[in-house]
């Protein structure tokens, strides 16, 4: 019986490895997948940020790709978020308002620690950069935050595209 089962063991490895051999990658294999150029984001966050329950702020961001703007990207959507989790934006498309150029706006009606993401998508790229922005003053808990004594509440809520 441990006999048969050896053999067994040793008629797979001959198999698979025989199979195996025949897949081998040869050198010019990465010519034969299509190469996108990579995009890139250039945020718009503006310099003084006030907490306002009436004001809107608009944040941009310019999308790149082989260096040229981005016209007519596939998605553009933004992401805005309190650090502390109290205020919280959820994913929506931004608006075209320049060749290349997406924004959207929005009321801070709190002051603090906040993120903004741009998920954005052109020509099978994609790019989800996050930046941090302050509006007023800080709180001791966004200071920690930034110190990496304490997480920031989390971003995006796992929705793919």
């Amino acid at each position: 019986m441990r006999k048969s089962i050896q053999g067994l063991l040793v008629s797979g490895l001959i198999v698979t490895s025989t199979g195996l051999a025949g897949c081998s990658v040869t050198s010019d294999a990465a010519e034969h997948y299509a190469v996108s150029a990579p995009l890139s984001v250039k945020f718009e966050i503006p310099k003084v940020l006030k907490a306002d329950q009436e004001k809107q702020y608009r944040f941009g961001a310019t999308l790149w790709q082989d260096q040229k703007a981005v016209k007519e990207a596939e998605y553009v959507h933004f992401e805005i978020w309190k650090a502390d989790g109290t205020l919280r934006y959820s994913m929506e498309p931004a608006d075209e308002t320049k060749p290349g150029v997406y924004s959207i706006e929005k009321k801070l009606p709190k002051e603090g620690l906040y993120y903004i993401k741009v998920h954005a998508s052109s020509n099978g790229a994609m790019i989800m950069p996050t930046r941090q922005f302050i509006v007023g003053e800080l709180s001791a808990n966004d200071l920690k935050i930034l110190q990496g004594g304490a997480k920031p509440a989390g971003g995006s809520s796992g929705h793919h595209h």
